[in-house]
């Protein structure tokens, strides 16, 4: 027997091709491509299993997809693609038996429990409690996944939080947030906490380093690896720019881990956080995320964890067909 199970993103599009029985599992393929080569989300699936024999497709019991969007009813519009689908469709055009749609932070948070010693890596050491759990994913966008309990007994609830308001504790964040409202109907931190909001974040420290003269609304077209690569360099606009981010990715995570309760710890993860861990390791991250108030003293007792891994999405679907197949989705 076969499973499909994939992870979704708005930058990568990554399958693998699981062959087993009961709880003895192993992996027979893995493709990943860029997620924009597609029109859809059937198109990606379509090209993974032409890549399949005839007899491998006909023996996949079921696929399991983790999409970058809300997920109500196995229907879901993808946040950063102009995509939409839902399970029944793809069944109809896919051919495929059974088909779960999964939130992408709902699977990346089935991941932790498995996570090894070198997939991790301290931001804060802190002392767990018995608290709820937070992960929180800066890639193509800004995500956020809360779970408590352990084994059969987690239970994991997806949400939107990426997409609250943008809330400025410091006057450089007033401006940035004035200076953004000029060009958007809402402001979340996903605007700011991700790949493209990075790059917004540099056109707005370069903005700062011209003295306040107005620059395109359009942010430049500068990748988070062009970023860190400019910081390495000690170039002024970047560094700027990295230290706003982790400055409000610290005060985000701690909003959140307020509100969650989420003394047992916080994982953050994604390709755009991964990039700047030493930069969140050294730079404001902590005090930002520390700096509240009364609760000072309860969040600086919070462990605070960098998810090391590029692949941790797909390990969390993974463990979901495997160890979840009678979970109801959506």
């Amino acid at each position: 027997m076969h499973i499909l199970v994939a992870d979704i993103g708005g930058t990568q599009a990554r399958f693998r091709l699981l062959e087993g029985s009961h709880r003895t599992w192993w992996i027979r393929h893995e493709a990943s491509w860029p997620s924009h080569r597609f029109q859809s989300l059937a198109e990606a699936v379509e090209c993974c299993l032409a890549q399949l024999s005839r007899v491998e497709r006909a023996d996949i019991d079921s696929t399991w997809l983790a999409v970058a969007g809300p997920v109500r009813d196995g229907e879901v519009s993808f946040t950063n693609l102009p995509w939409h689908t839902d399970t029944e469709s793809l069944r109809a055009r896919l051919g495929l038996p059974r088909v779960h749609l999964v939130n992408d932070l709902e699977a990346l948070a089935h991941a932790v429990p498995d996570l090894k010693p070198e997939q991790q890596l301290t931001v804060q050491r802190g002392s767990p409690g018995g608290g709820c759990q937070l992960v929180i994913a800066s890639g193509t966008g800004l995500g956020v996944a809360g779970w408590h309990g352990s084994g059969r007994h987690t239970i994991v609830l997806a949400s939107e939080g990426g997409h609250c308001d943008l809330a400025p504790v410091t006057d450089r964040q007033m401006e940035l947030l004035l200076h953004l409202r000029q060009h958007l109907e809402h402001v979340s931190y996903e605007r700011v906490l991700s790949g493209p909001g990075l790059a917004t974040l540099h056109a707005f420290a370069d903005r700062l380093a011209k003295g306040g003269k107005p620059t395109n609304p359009d942010p430049p077209d500068i990748s988070p690896a062009h970023v860190v690569e400019l910081a390495q360099q000690e170039d002024p606009v970047a560094l700027t720019a990295i230290g706003l981010f982790t400055e409000l990715l610290g005060s985000f995570a701690g909003n959140a881990a307020l509100q969650w309760a989420a003394t047992g710890g916080v994982y953050l993860a994604g390709g755009v956080a991964i990039r700047l861990h030493p930069h969140i390791v050294c730079g404001s991250f902590v005090t930002a995320f520390t700096d509240k108030g009364r609760m000072s003293p309860l969040m600086q007792r919070i462990p605070v964890t960098m998810i090391a891994d590029h692949q941790a999405g797909l390990e969390g679907i993974t463990h979901l067909a495997i160890h979840h197949p009678n979970r109801r989705t959506g």
